[in-house]
């Protein structure tokens, strides 16, 4: 037996190759040993050498005797263009599942539903407003004819800038809008959350102190008092505004209601409506002639000398008196005033009592008083600037430049200045004294005023010449008003068209 340097196991002596790694003998290692051949061992197929059974190699050829057994590798069959298609389409379906749900998740969502709603409203459209739109009261039926009843009252031009704030608060804050509510109404598709505004109706309740009074609401005919203490109550109605009206006897009161919850304070007043038939008269005075008295935003009368009578009017709940005037491109409103069933009664009408009156003044607007107190510092200095005693230097015509538009390069402010260097130029002149007097004021825009003003000149001469007296009128001078500054300023002076001689004091 000889032992294998390689790996140490024991083989015949006759071996030439190990039989357990089939490393090969050196011929001086190999020895012959003819008993041990062939006991219990095989034959390999190579060379014939006997060999033993746990030889994995021949020991004379070093043929490999034992044949790894491997797994069998299973050939794949290439997939069909009907399994490949198949399973596209189920990957694709996959992905429009997950992808169907995320874009559903977002599209109906809270936020996205409220998004939707007010862009709806924002197109002002009945039909598309109701088809959102329900309601929880039983006598309620949601209809694009009531729809629009809502939709008229925003587009009123007062009520305008409310629209603007209910359509933030529709998408923003639905909390706030008063009229609607949003719940959730069910699920779309089967999954996602789905939500409605549900209207909030009004109703409104009509009393009357007079028996036999026809009442009527848009026109309508809904009932007649049976009594001196008759109520009834209308409803369900859309949020909106609605005109009430009595009619007793060929007298008729009639008055336009706000029956609506968002930005309205007086909805529980307006809601509630007396109907009694009795006269009222009074006076409204304003800071502005020319301007229109509104009574429930209808015109009854003009300003004229500072006031206008509105004599004989049927009184009715909610009346409100206010004063407008255009100026240009601006609309001007006084505040309102909201006349009490107990006030102004016709019997008790009296045109020099304060109690009949009712002051509508315009806010930063100039009284004629403020005029008259600018020409008169004006005609003061100008006064001053003639008299030979006092200077007129670049300081004092910088000063008389101030009373000007455009200062030094208005037109008016440069014949200002001749006339002063004409008097104080002049031999026989001492002086001019001048005073103005307002004879009238009419605000014709924004901050500018059209005047109608008389000046005295009492001209005073060096010897004993008399005086002259004289009497002139600027029929419509421009005075602008400086807000910023709070001061007017002359524009024009209308020119010489506008300026009259109304007394020559014999010159």
């Amino acid at each position: 037996m000889k032992n294998c340097l390689n790996c140490g196991h024991e083989n015949l002596a006759d071996a030439r190759f190990c039989e357990e790694c089939g490393q090969p003998f050196k011929k001086e290692d190999e020895e012959k040993s003819v008993d041990a051949k062939g006991e219990g061992g095989d034959f390999c197929s190579n060379c014939g050498e006997a060999v033993s059974v746990d030889a994995d190699f021949c020991p004379n050829c070093g043929h490999q005797l034992k044949t790894t057994v491997r797994p069998a590798t299973k050939v794949r069959k290439p997939l069909s263009k009907r399994q490949k298609i198949g399973i596209a389409a189920g990957i694709a379906a996959v992905v429009l599942l997950i992808g169907g749900f995320m874009f559903g998740r977002y599209y109906y969502s809270y936020p996205q539903q409220l998004s939707r709603f007010e862009q709806i409203f924002k197109t002002q459209d009945p039909e598309k407003i109701a088809e959102v739109v329900a309601s929880e009261d039983p006598n309620y039926k949601v209809s694009t004819a009531k729809m629009k009843k809502f939709v008229s009252y925003y587009q009123e031009s007062n009520h305008k800038a409310d629209f603007a704030d209910f359509l933030r608060d529709l998408k923003n804050n639905p909390g706030q809008l008063e009229d609607f509510s949003v719940q959730r109404k069910g699920k779309y598709l089967g999954i996602f959350p789905r939500y409605q505004l549900v209207i909030q109706p009004v109703y409104l309740t009509v009393m009357t102190d007079q028996a036999d009074m026809q009442l009527s609401l848009d026109d309508k005919k809904l009932a007649t008092s049976k009594g001196s203490n008759y109520q009834t109550t209308w409803g369900p109605l859309t949020p909106g505004s609605y005109k009430v009206e009595g009619n007793l006897d060929s007298e008729k009161s009639t008055s336009t209601q706000a029956l609506i919850r968002y930005h309205n304070p007086d909805f529980e007043t307006d809601s509630h409506i007396a109907i009694n038939l009795h006269k009222i008269s009074f006076k409204v005075t304003s800071n502005i002639d020319g301007a229109k008295v509104l009574l429930n935003d209808k015109e009854v009368g003009t300003i004229q000398n500072g006031q206008a009578e509105i004599k004989d009017v049927v009184w009715h709940q909610g009346m409100e008196v206010q004063t407008s005037f255009k100026t240009g491109n601006d609309q001007l409103k006084s505040d309102t005033y909201r006349i009490a069933a107990s006030e102004f009664l016709a019997d008790d009408y009296d045109v020099d009592s304060y109690a009949s009156e009712i002051n509508l003044d315009f806010d930063n607007v100039q009284s004629k008083t403020d005029v008259q107190n600018f020409l008169d510092n004006l005609y003061s200095d100008l006064s001053g600037y003639t008299s030979k005693y006092s200077d007129f230097g670049a300081s004092e015509k910088s000063e008389l430049a101030e009373y000007f538009v455009n200062g030094l390069s208005n037109g008016d402010e440069k014949d200002f200045e001749k006339f002063i260097n004409d008097i104080r130029t002049g031999d026989k002149k001492s002086r001019v004294d001048a005073k103005a007097k307002v004879e009238a004021v009419s605000m014709t825009g924004k901050d500018v005023y059209t005047v109608q003003y008389l000046i005295y000149y009492d001209t005073i001469f060096t010897d004993d010449t008399d005086d002259i007296n004289q009497v002139f009128r600027y029929k419509k001078a421009t005075l602008r008003y400086n807000e910023d500054e709070a001061k007017f300023q002359i524009d024009n002076l209308g020119g010489v068209e506008n300026f009259e001689t109304v007394d020559s004091g014999g010159v």
